[in-house]
């Protein structure tokens, strides 16, 4: 009798199904991908869903029954989030141990949307050390800190759900702020080394936890605004914990910098008024003033502590003139100490938008200036002292410039508004022309865009042009970088004539 062959017998192909329902995805059997039910489910009495249906509205989950008739227009900007508690989630997203406890599908979910939809809009500078920081260092740190993972699903929450307005994610989105900030003052409690990066990044993300009023009273904007500058404040003070022992050491500093790069010192008509009238910046030690605000470490042997004169608008300058001549000519200034601080804070700023225009580095300085206000001004500002709510609006309006955050939205002019009607209020004539300036920056801003709003800021500057900063910005470096060289052959010479 012949014998049949051993060889293999081929099978007839068949092309692999994508799109079966879950439960044949979980028991690992063919699916026919019948609708509404498969035969698998029906003839067993299972719950048949398919992916589609899971990410779909409840209008586009009946039109998959209904073929031909196409899909129906939303009528809603609202839609359904995916049931993320489903357990025909388990397979697509498995569960796994972070500091928040097991990580469910919607948090996993949140994480990845963050790093996907809005980490780049914490990047002001362009960095791509930065960038890298904010889409996979800072997540990667937060799975082990619960209070900087709760920050970041609040963020991402907070965002999706101002892209696309969902009840559910907007409930998610309060609990996860409740979370961090519990948390976070836990944390702050227990500091410890382990937890100081953790801690310090988080309060980078806080600003964003704070909504914005959604009335349009003065009051509720002017609390806000406070309440932005109470959670800076304890930012500074973290910051102070390392910033003279090696915090430019730290993987996270590039996120708390106060400068981009060294500015040249005012222009020269600038400085002959600035020096006539008596209004120059303190010396104080490398890292410890505006002047020179990141830690010593970080600057070159050739830059050295010096006297600069400020740099302010008109106005601005002329209040900060009454501020100085009050203790000789009227009565003392009980506020003297805590405003100028501030007038020094805000003249870098105002330095880099002239010689760099809207750049990186007038960014950074935006986001940082509030590092430079102490106690004592927060508490003029929730006083409401005139001069004080100036500069503060001085301040916000130049923030307008910044391609902003979107947590902020279009708040900028209601806070402007509200600071300029308080202050109309006082009888203080300087601190209501010093604030005009403010507002006219709103207002280019709202009908020219940032670019003229910023070009606005310098008209009336005596000696000013806004058109030649970035030459002379150029002319400046060129004559650093000669110095330098010239620096380092002086220490090669030395070198050589002592024979080391």
């Amino acid at each position: 009798m012949a014998r049949r062959s051993t060889g293999f017998v081929s099978k007839k192909p068949h092309r692999k199904s994508r799109g079966g329902c879950l439960t044949c995805k979980r028991k690992k059997v063919k699916c026919d991908e019948t609708l509404p039910a498969c035969e698998y489910c029906a003839s067993r009495r299972f719950k048949c869903e398919y992916l589609q249906d899971l990410f779909s509205t409840p209008k586009n989950r009946s039109s998959r029954s209904t073929p031909g008739h196409g899909s129906p227009s939303l009528k809603s900007n609202a839609v359904c989030l995916p049931n993320f508690n489903n357990p025909s989630f388990e397979w697509l997203v498995p569960s796994f141990q972070t500091s928040i406890g097991d990580f469910t599908p919607l948090d996993h979910h949140l994480l990845q949307y963050y790093k996907a939809n809005v980490c780049h809009s914490f990047v002001v500078s362009g960095d791509i050390i930065v960038k890298k920081l904010h889409r996979d260092i800072v997540p990667q740190l937060s799975i082990s800190h619960p209070f900087l993972l709760y920050a970041l699903l609040s963020i991402a929450a907070t965002h999706s759900n101002l892209e696309t307005p969902n009840p559910e994610l907007e409930r998610q989105s309060l609990l996860y702020r409740q979370k961090t900030f519990k948390c976070y003052q836990s944390a702050l409690e227990n500091f410890t080394a382990e937890n100081y990066e953790a801690v310090l990044v988080t309060g980078t993300f806080l600003l964003a936890l704070v909504q914005p009023p959604v009335s349009n009273k003065d009051s509720e904007y002017l609390d806000w605004i406070l309440a932005l500058l109470k959670l800076s404040e304890g930012l500074r003070v973290l910051a102070s914990l390392r910033w003279g022992q090696g915090i430019e050491k730290l993987s996270v500093y590039p996120l708390v910098r106060r400068e981009l790069r060294t500015l040249p010192p005012p222009p020269p008509s600038a400085i002959v008024h600035a020096e006539k009238v008596g209004v120059v910046a303190p010396v104080g030690p490398l890292g410890s003033t505006p002047v020179n605000p990141n830690p010593a470490p970080t600057y070159t042997p050739t830059q050295l502590p010096q006297q600069t004169p400020l740099f302010l608008p008109p106005t601005l300058m002329s209040l900060l003139q009454s501020v100085l001549q009050s203790s000789c000519l009227g009565p003392l200034d009980w506020h003297r100490t805590t405003l100028l601080p501030v007038f020094h804070a805000l003249s870098p700023i105002f330095i880099s938008l002239y010689y760099h225009h809207l750049n990186p580095d007038f960014y950074v300085r935006i986001f940082v200036f509030t590092s430079f206000l102490m106690p004592e001004f927060l508490q003029l500002v929730k006083d409401r002292e005139p001069r004080a709510l100036v500069l503060v609006a001085w301040w916000f309006a130049l923030a307008d410039l910044v391609p902003k955050g979107w947590w902020v939205g279009d708040k900028v002019a209601n806070v402007v508004g509200a600071i300029g009607r308080a202050v109309g209020m006082g009888n203080h004539e300087l601190a209501r022309k010093a604030f005009t300036g403010a507002q006219v920056i709103v207002d280019v801003f709202e009908r020219e865009g940032s670019d003229e709003a910023a070009k606005s800021v310098f008209e009336g500057w005596h000696g000013v042009d806004w058109e030649e900063g970035p030459g002379r910005a150029a002319e400046w470096e060129i004559r650093q970088l000669v110095d330098l060289d010239g620096f380092s052959m002086e220490i090669v010479f030395d070198i050589e004539n002592y024979g080391i």
